[in-house]
């Protein structure tokens, strides 16, 4: 289920994509990087300083995040993604906190996440959940993509 839902994840970035044909190759990279790590799961999503969490709903699953670490102290979240069909259905808020929540059990002080410019409302969630932009923490394959930082302590 983690291996469908990371996919389903990938087409849904590859879908809503905004770049420019110069940017085309990066982006492509970036979803061939992703596709390698489905591949490779749990990989850094695994114990003792990872995990994927999975929500469901009845009997369906309806989003999936990972948690992996970045540095001692400092987690990254990684790979949110609420099925369409659950969307705007208050879903998403509960599932993060619950990922804030297991980031402090694996013992992460702060959480980082990165989105993509396109993604106005992961931007507008992320600030509304604490996460402030910080500058860039990896060599992101999107130009513009943003990043934030989120203390655990809050």
């Amino acid at each position: 289920m983690v291996r469908r839902l990371f996919l389903d994840y990938q087409q849904w970035i590859a879908d809503h994509r905004d770049t420019a044909p110069k940017e085309a190759s990066r982006v492509q990279a970036g979803l061939n990087l992703l596709e390698d790590l489905v591949r490779g799961l749990p990989g850094p999503y695994g114990p003792p300083s990872g995990d994927v969490l999975l929500w469901y709903h009845g009997d369906g699953l309806v989003a999936c995040g990972a948690l992996r670490e970045l540095e001692p102290k400092v987690g990254e979240i990684k790979r949110v993604y609420v099925r369409p069909d659950y969307r705007g259905k208050a879903f998403g808020r509960p599932f993060v906190l619950a990922l804030l929540q297991r980031a402090r059990e694996l013992g992460y002080a702060k959480l980082r996440a990165d989105t993509l410019p396109s993604m106005r409302a992961a931007i507008e969630f992320y600030q509304e959940l604490g996460f402030r932009p910080i500058p860039a923490y990896w060599s992101h394959p999107v130009a513009g993509a943003i990043f934030f930082e989120r203390s655990l302590a809050e």
